[in-house]
């Protein structure tokens, strides 16, 4: 019970099907563990390891479009860009992990 209604409440933060994928939550949330870096979008690749980088970059430029990744110029290396996490990524994951763990608290006694 506790599972689905996490999943659900993952569903009603996204909206957007697309998003309702376990790759997305593997990403997100291991971004989020330091979420004021900013990454590579190779280094990001290994945050999604059951699929292939083809299939990362496309859901990382996917994450980007929607304005939920934010990709700049990396102020060292202008060649290169960096991506980091929107507030409002960091928002809802914050939102998320409260209510998943909320839900898999055991009932008070009393």
């Amino acid at each position: 019970m506790a599972l689905t209604s996490s999943d659900q409440y993952w569903g009603e933060l996204f909206g957007d099907n697309i998003f309702y994928d376990l790759n997305y939550s593997d990403l997100f949330t291991r971004m989020w563990l330091n979420a004021d870096k900013a990454y590579r979008k190779t280094d990001l690749y290994a945050f999604m390891p059951k699929v292939s980088q083809r299939t990362a970059a496309k859901y990382l430029q996917q994450a980007i479009d929607r304005g939920l990744l934010i990709e700049k110029q990396d102020a060292e290396d202008r060649r290169s860009r960096r991506i980091t996490m929107s507030s409002d990524l960091r928002q809802r994951i914050e939102m998320y992990l409260d209510y998943s763990i909320s839900a898999f608290e055991p009932p008070a006694n009393g």
